[in-house]
């Protein structure tokens, strides 16, 4: 058996043996695309998601094929990504609470902890109040049993607010909600005291209360929203200091700008909402000194908010516009340009512009019904996916079964493989031993060209001190012809050798070998008789007594010498290119006698001047 033909036995060996069975739920990524080994990673997934969610679920399959990371990561990014780019908000609750079985999962509270939140996001958006309620609940838990009575609290209790809020009971919302403010700012405190970075506990201080003003603005408390938001300002005004760096010892420019910009605008709201006109043209004027200001959408809602209050619907209908134009959206359905809609509808209704009104009313009603159309068509895409992930999961019930028989088969053929490798080990000394001959023959070949070389080099030497010595002694030349042509004719063509024949010889190989007549494929006897006035009887003698072989044997032991030179000259050569230039019609034969003379290969004489 040839060793590049064990050599692929092995290999497909091995790829029947150890051959995984595939995943159901496994979409197949393209290798043309992307390189897959380089993405397979949490931060590049979550990336990619932003921008492509399908494409980054087919890699956490490839991720879970591949096990690159844990599987307890792998079920909380595709959680995130249904609960985030996908909106598939029952998906994202289904691989959220996997998430929760996981053993990783519950013996670590902040893992816990952090995937209620994200449970609890995805249960208040599929109205199951109750199992949002448990999980909230169940944050209060793990946070208690941490033995820390500051730390996290808020995110629990802001949960639980958020939660009675959403079920329609507001007095718990609030009480809830007044906790997680208060948990925050005991937090602060500490790590104040204690030189710690505090810019994301602020940040969140400042979700809290935003909540918590929205709230009361919705039940008509303006005047607690007012001192909920001026305590939002004490937050920019702690905030300032750490303005101008990065997270988490700084806050960035730009989002502490925005912070600044929806706190002005809201005490400009409030202040015009309750009578205090100076005051609310005060705060204005601080948003409109925004460098974000008309730039940021936030603002720019801000200032629509204030001259709604301010009914200065000429203004509104200016800023208004810019939000209700599809231009200026990627999606021209969009929640915000419905918003924007129905601003515009109320204004010009205020200005008596009914016509205007009404064309901007009927374009709210028609994005409201795109907007309840593509929700229905997403829960029903949402039902489908669930449906056809439970079947995948079946699937993979099935191929658990089939691994176990996949298991048997494997250590029958793993016996089979290891006496193979045994072989195989056997096959690769035999294999070093031939190397190591090859090599030693090559070796000989470079000392036996060597010596030709020295050889043809002495020869030319004599020949040129005969022509010298018979130009000292002044030889008749035309004599020494008559004498040479008498001496041929007077031989007897018996097989006898004498010196006439050894110089006829010697200047016929000479000639053949310096004009390399032995290249041309159709050289041939009558040709070689052509070159010599030796008769066609004489020359097989004479061959066969100066060289040992017959003309075939003779020529083709110079093609070989030529070949030699040719494989140690161009190792980038083809066999059937050496054989061809060293004037042989057949690659076959040129192997033949290329062995036998040799006791190797071409190939393998190559082999062994590249080994060294």
């Amino acid at each position: 058996m040839k060793l590049r033909t064990l050599y692929t036995f092995i290999i497909m060996t091995l790829a029947l043996a150890f051959l995984p069975i595939k995943k159901a739920n496994a979409v197949p990524v393209q290798s043309e695309t992307f390189n897959a080994d380089s993405l397979l990673t949490v931060n590049a997934i979550r990336s990619i998601a932003l921008t492509d969610p399908d494409q980054a679920l087919s890699l956490l399959d490839l991720a879970e094929e591949r096990n690159s990371f844990p599987q307890f990561q792998i079920d909380w990014t595709r959680a995130q990504i249904y609960g985030g780019p996908k909106r598939m908000e029952r998906m994202a609750a289904k691989w959220g609470k996997r998430v929760l079985e996981n053993d990783s999962v519950r013996n670590n509270p902040q893992y816990y902890f952090n995937m209620c939140k994200n449970l609890i996001e995805s249960m208040i958006a599929t109205r199951n109040y109750e199992e949002a309620m448990q999980y909230a609940r169940s944050m209060i838990d793990v946070i208690e049993h941490s033995g820390n009575s500051t730390s996290n609290h808020h995110n629990a209790y802001w949960a639980m607010a958020r939660v009675y809020r959403a079920m329609g009971d507001p007095s718990e919302a609030y009480t809830y909600m007044n906790e997680a403010i208060r948990f925050c700012r005991e937090q602060i405190d500490v790590k104040r005291k204690r030189e710690h970075p505090i810019v994301s506990d602020e940040l969140k201080l400042l979700l809290y209360e935003q909540n918590l003003a929205d709230w009361q603005q919705e039940d008509g408390q303006s005047a607690d929203a007012l001192k909920t938001v001026l305590s939002m300002q004490e937050g920019i005004e702690r905030l300032r200091p750490l303005k101008g760096g990065a997270f988490p010892h700084k806050i960035p420019d730009a989002s502490f700008l925005a912070k600044e910009g929806i706190v002005a605008g809201e005490l400009a709201c409030l202040y015009a909402q309750e009578g205090q006109a100076a005051k609310g043209r005060e705060w204005f004027g601080r948003l409109l000194e925004n460098p974000l200001a008309g730039k940021n959408p936030d603002l720019v809602r801000q200032e629509i908010e204030y001259y709604k209050h301010t009914h200065e619907y000429g203004k509104l209908i200016g800023k208004a516009r810019r939000l209700a134009d599809p231009v200026a959206y990627e999606d021209s359905i969009h929640e915000q340009r419905k918003e924007a809609c129905l601003m515009l509808a109320d204004a010009y209704r205020h200005l008596g512009k009914e016509g205007e009104a009404i064309a901007f009313y009927e374009t709210a009603l028609l994005l409201a019904d795109s907007l309840n159309r593509r929700n229905n068509e997403n829960d029903a895409l949402e039902m489908a996916t669930l449906l056809e992930t439970r079947d995948k999961e079946r699937q993979i019930e099935r191929q658990a079964e089939e691994l176990k028989w996949h298991r048997v088969v494997t250590t029958v053929v793993g016996s089979t493989l290891f006496f193979i490798c045994i072989i195989f080990l056997l096959v690769v000394r035999h294999s070093r031993i031939v190397g190591r001959k090859n090599k030693l023959m090559a070796q000989q070949i470079e000392l036996y060209l060597s010596y030709r070389t020295k050889l043809d080099t002495a020869q030319l030497r004599i020949n040129q001190l005969e022509e010298m010595l018979a130009k000292q002694t002044k030889v008749n030349t035309d004599s020494k012809e008559e004498k040479k042509e008498e001496e041929k004719s007077a031989a007897i063509p018996s097989g006898d050798i004498n010196e006439a024949d050894r110089l006829s010889f010697e200047g016929l190989d000479l000639k053949i070998r310096n004009e390399q007549l032995f290249l041309d494929p159709n050289f041939s006897r009558d040709i070689l008789l052509q070159l010599t006035p030796v008769g066609k009887n004489r020359i097989s003698s004479l061959l066969q007594t100066f060289t040992g072989e017959n003309f075939n044997g003779y020529i083709n032991s110079l093609r070989l010498e030529y070949s030699l030179s040719l494989l140690k000259k161009f190792n980038h050569y083809t066999i059937e290119a050496i054989a061809m230039d060293s004037g042989f019609n057949n690659v076959r034969t040129y192997q033949r006698l290329f062995r036998d003379k040799y006791g190797m290969t071409p190939a393998e004489y190559k082999k062994s001047l590249q080994a060294e």
